[in-house]
């Protein structure tokens, strides 16, 4: 009787151990599907990008001309704001990706995020998405450095559209420059608070690790993936002028964003 008893603990036993490993193993299938879906839907979210990017560029007047992309240290692709008359950042997501200085090519895609602020804006207008074009070290500091605010503590222009335009700043004194939906746009319109974030939770998820957005785009710490490769092939391809998006006529000297 004692024998059947340990033989049936035995039995238990092994039957409990079995229960275990089925749900171990169905648990951790769980987890990669939902990694594997999260990662899925951020690399969708570059895609997404990439295209309102190129649906700009074939806009003339809301285009980066080729000369200025040809220039740029970096682009943030920005998404998801809202229309109104003062407008808040939260909420808008994007992506950033920043040239090698060595390589002079673009390197991976970070995950940004628009912190609290506001836009001015004319009465009615409409602006959904931005492209912030960096033209320098100080345009590239408003991703390294979350204290920082545009039209603050970084000098933000409107972009040139024409060659005329273009004669009438330099790249120096204009470290970021805005394109995209910037119809609604008026003189004097101004950021009045709020900056870029790196999103740290889509970095770590998108990059299968714990890793800065500073580390992404200028540490040489991941490769980029298939779609970072297809916007850096966009880029390269609008900054042509023989296939650059086509000048828009002019419209006088730049308006800043204060």
């Amino acid at each position: 009787m004692l024998e059947r008893k340990g033989k049936n603990d035995y039995t238990m036993k092994n039957c409990l151990f079995s229960r275990s490993r089925v749900l171990g193993f169905l648990l951790t299938a769980l987890a990669l599907a939902t990694i594997a879906a999260s990662k899925s839907k951020l690399d969708s979210r570059v895609r997404d990008l990439t295209d309102y990017f190129q649906s700009v560029q074939q806009d003339s007047s809301k285009a980066v001309p080729a000369e200025i992309l040809s220039k740029a240290e970096g682009l943030v692709i920005m998404r998801d704001y809202k229309a109104g008359f003062i407008v808040g950042l939260s909420g808008g997501h994007g992506v950033a990706i920043v040239k090698n200085k060595a390589t002079r090519t673009w390197g991976p895609v970070g995950f940004v995020k628009a912190g609290e602020g506001s836009f001015g804006f004319q009465a009615g207008a409409q602006r959904d998405d931005l492209i912030l074009v960096l033209m320098n070290s100080d345009g590239l500091s408003v991703l390294t450095n979350p204290n920082l605010k545009l039209g603050v503590d970084v000098r933000a222009t409107l972009g040139p559209k024409s060659a005329g335009d273009q004669a009438n700043f330099k790249t120096d004194k204009t470290p970021v420059l805005v394109y995209g939906d910037t119809k609604g746009l008026f003189g004097g319109a101004a950021i009045e608070t709020g900056g870029l974030f790196p999103d740290g939770g889509d970095n770590e998820e998108y990059y299968d690790q714990k890793i800065s957005v500073n580390e992404v785009l200028t540490g040489g710490k991941v490769q980029p993936t298939p779609a970072a490769k297809l916007l850096a092939e966009k880029i390269e391809q609008y900054a042509k002028p023989a296939v650059g998006a086509p000048a828009a006529a002019a419209t006088g000297k730049n308006e800043e964003v204060k």
